[in-house]
């Protein structure tokens, strides 16, 4: 692991709850987008997070970690269903918020490998291949050169790719992810913010397409009541 990365885990490590948990329940959160120079490769990365047209009435604010297996549950059965039902139809946007547990070594550069190929415009197709194949690469000591190979199905453009995570390029992102998510009271992961004009709905782990469904229905319909303030309420991406 490099120095720098070192250096940002530590930091994950201070903002980051001691009874963080892959699984646990949550609290409301606060997502405030990470605000950089519209060149660089930090905004395209945290720009290529985002799916799902920006009028939608519902944007899905998923807390997540690439190494816990509750987020894989969740992203290879409930999410490709919502994909389909409410992101692919616009009726929602998905904004992905990196929440890497100390508990995961490989999380942290899993997180650097999705964002940095989002820099490049394939976060989604990384995210799916990264939680495909967890069980994988989660046992390995280092697990960067699986997530180059991945990269290179993509077809990623590899010399930008391999500065990107050699630099940790994207590391601001995770770490005020992170910073985020501990500010909201977030003890775990998978948690979901569901915010509308309706309201805000908030939900924790790998919850089945149909409870998903009927919090987006609720919010959809203008039926929802808004959900007590607890922090900032996350802002629409």
């Amino acid at each position: 692991m490099r120095i720098s990365t070192l250096a940002a885990a530590a930091l994950l490590l201070t903002v980051t709850l001691p009874a963080a948990a892959c699984g646990q329940r949550q609290g409301a959160a606060s997502a405030a987008a990470v605000r950089v120079n519209a060149d660089s490769v930090i905004a395209r990365a945290d720009a290529g997070r985002s799916k799902g047209a920006d009028s939608a009435k519902v944007t899905i604010v998923e807390v997540s970690d690439f190494q816990c297996p509750y987020c894989r549950e969740f992203a290879t059965t409930t999410y490709p269903r919502i994909d389909s039902a409410y992101v692919r139809t616009g009726r929602a946007k998905i904004v992905y918020m990196n929440l890497p547990l100390s508990m995961h070594a490989n999380a942290f550069p899993a997180a650097e490998a999705a964002l940095c190929a989002g820099a490049q415009g394939k976060f989604w197709q990384m995210h799916d291949r990264l939680f495909a194949t967890q069980r994988e690469w989660s046992a390995e000591t280092d697990a960067v050169q699986r997530f180059e190979r991945m990269a290179q199905a993509l077809q990623l453009d590899m010399a930008a790719y391999r500065d990107c995570t050699a630099a940790d390029r994207t590391a601001p992102i995770i770490i005020n992810d992170a910073m985020q998510a501990a500010e909201a009271g977030i003890r775990g992961t998978p948690a979901f913010i569901l915010v509308s004009r309706a309201g805000q709905r908030t939900m924790s782990g790998a919850v089945s397409f149909e409870q998903f469904a009927g919090e987006m229905d609720l919010l959809l319909s203008g039926q929802a009541n808004p959900a007590p303030p607890q922090g900032a309420a996350p802002q629409q991406p």
